[in-house]
């Protein structure tokens, strides 16, 4: 808009500058401005800007079609809309609605529906259909006719659905577990993926900088727990992990090779925050609210009746414009008498509170909750923006059979809803309970500007219970041949059998994966 508005003022300037110069100067002066005119060649060339372009309205083709906005860059003779229209849009007759600031005369070529190249004259008073199935070329030849710019139009249409949660090949690959795996678990710390697995004897803990490393080139250590953990319950903090025995007890570890006992016995974990750990802890008459290492002066408070003693999600933190502390939710797991609930709780650092309800058939056990964005398209000029949004999959049924919906929350939890057909589970793809998720950016580089090829380079961890408001950004990293891309990375988790999906999935929104427009 900038650059249109520019040429217009340059144009309206150049103008008033060259009346008071035909007016000032004498027939003798030596003047670089046209005689029979008073316009200067900078006028000239300025009357081929295209200042304003559109497409004529046509119901028939897509709702809101004269309100498609499109980007006009002057510098590089580029006409284009950025946000793509929908999958399906027929581009092959339209009208185009071309401004200037007063050429003589608009040419455009352009190749038919027929495959025939064809040139004619623009007619502002009665403009012909044109195809904008292959880029069309615009001439505007300035008023005294010595000056010209082809400018290139290009009417984006998507060739897939850009909104869809697309997993690729269902198994990304396996897991970087110890051969013949039974349990496995996979967290990241500072900038590592840590996967811990044991085959019922022997326990194991593979690590990689990015998960994209193959599964061969993951270094692997043998950790001697010197006791069964509930590899469920593995917790990675900002300071220390933390993880549950068979018998309940809290044991904690510097480095997660080593580790200690805290001596205190804990039910459940529901994950990290900051540099703590945060559970449930029985104390024979019921349960009782906990967290290591405790806070000065910190005395347990008792679990509310509906409060879930397990199952749940792992804790998601953020931060928030109403809070000065970081903000954790869970939601899902079972309440002490072992019944289901779908209720969304809220910490703050130090005291709970129920503040949602998903849809009651989120009353699962082992949901796998992870922070991402979804895209609202404005119908009335097709502009598209970024919503960051709280998943919610997987999971298991009271009846034992795992549930295959998503859910969604575009209010960090407050509100929750089904997530339409585009972000559901493909049918093909295993259910599964118990995983654990991170989306980690990924810098996707074009290798040409015409071959639409991109390779990708993994950036920094975004794990799913640290949710960092803004994290996506522009979607533009200069130059415009980078761009950053959000993969879903789900690791493991459980079968409807209860056995180990030795499987990492990778999923992706259609839209990341697009090579920004320009």
């Amino acid at each position: 808009m900038n650059k249109r508005l520019a040429a217009s003022s340059l144009a309206a300037l150049s103008i008033m500058l060259g009346s008071v110069v035909v007016s000032c100067n004498s027939d003798d002066d030596t003047n670089d401005y046209d005689i029979d005119t008073g316009y200067t060649p900078e006028t000239m060339y300025s009357s081929t800007a295209i200042t304003a372009f559109n497409l004529k309205a046509d119901t028939k083709v897509l709702a809101n079609l004269d309100s498609v906005f499109f980007t006009i860059d002057l510098e590089g003779q580029k006409i284009f809309n950025a946000d793509s229209m929908p999958l399906g849009t027929d581009v092959r007759k339209l009208v185009p609605v071309i401004g200037t600031g007063g050429s003589s005369k608009i040419m455009i070529k352009y190749t038919d529906t027929e495959g025939n190249e064809k040139e004619e004259e623009y007619n502002s008073t009665s403009p012909d259909t044109i195809s904008f199935s292959s880029p069309v070329k615009v001439t505007v030849t300035s008023l005294n006719e010595t000056y010209s710019r082809t400018y290139t139009i290009t009417v984006n249409v998507h060739n897939q659905k850009p909104d869809s949660l697309c997993w690729g090949d269902m198994a990304y690959s396996v897991l970087p577990a110890i051969r013949g795996a039974k349990d496995a678990v996979t967290v990241e710390k500072n900038g590592k993926v840590y996967c811990y697995s044991t085959d019922g004897t022997a326990w194991q803990r593979a690590s990689a900088d990015d998960p994209a490393t193959p599964v061969d080139s993951w270094v692997r250590e043998t950790v001697n727990f010197g006791f069964t953990p509930r590899l469920s319950t593995l917790t990675a903090t900002d300071g220390d992990y933390y993880v549950l025995s068979d018998n309940g007890t809290l044991y904690s570890s510097t480095d997660g090779l080593a580790w200690s006992s805290t001596g205190k016995v804990w039910s459940w974990i529901y994950g990290a925050y900051e540099s703590r750990v945060v559970g449930v802890a029985s104390d024979g008459a019921g349960y009782v609210h906990a967290t290591c290492p405790e806070p000065q002066g910190y005395v347990a408070s008792a679990v509310r009746a509906d409060f879930p003693v397990g199952g749940t999600t792992r804790m998601l933190t953020f931060s928030s414009d109403w809070s000065s502390a970081p903000q954790g939710i869970i939601a899902g797991g079972h309440i002490a008498n072992g019944n289901l609930t779908s209720a969304v709780w809220g910490y703050d650092g130090q005291a709970w509170n129920k503040f949602a309800n998903m849809p009651q058939d989120a009353a699962l056990d082992g949901m796998t909750i992870f922070p991402y964005y979804t895209f609202k398209t404005n119908t009335v000029n097709w502009t598209v923006t970024k919503q960051s949004t709280i998943f919610a999959m997987g999971g298991r049924k009271a009846d034992g059979s795992l549930s295959r919906e998503v859910y969604i929350s575009r209010d960090l939890g407050v509100n929750w809803h089904e997530a339409d057909s585009l972000m559901q589970l493909p049918e093909q793809m295993e259910s599964f309970a118990g995983a654990r998720a991170l989306v980690i950016p990924t810098v996707m580089h074009a290798r040409s500007t015409s071959g639409g090829g991109w390779e990708s380079v993994t950036l920094r961890r975004l794990p799913a219970w640290c949710m960092l408001d803004g994290f996506y950004g522009s979607r533009a990293v200069a130059p415009i041949t980078e761009w950053d891309c959000p993969y879903i990375y789900i690791y493991g988790g459980e079968n409807e059998a209860g056995n180990l999906r030795d499987i990492v999935l990778r999923g992706v929104i259609n839209r990341f994966t697009y090579k920004p427009l320009q």
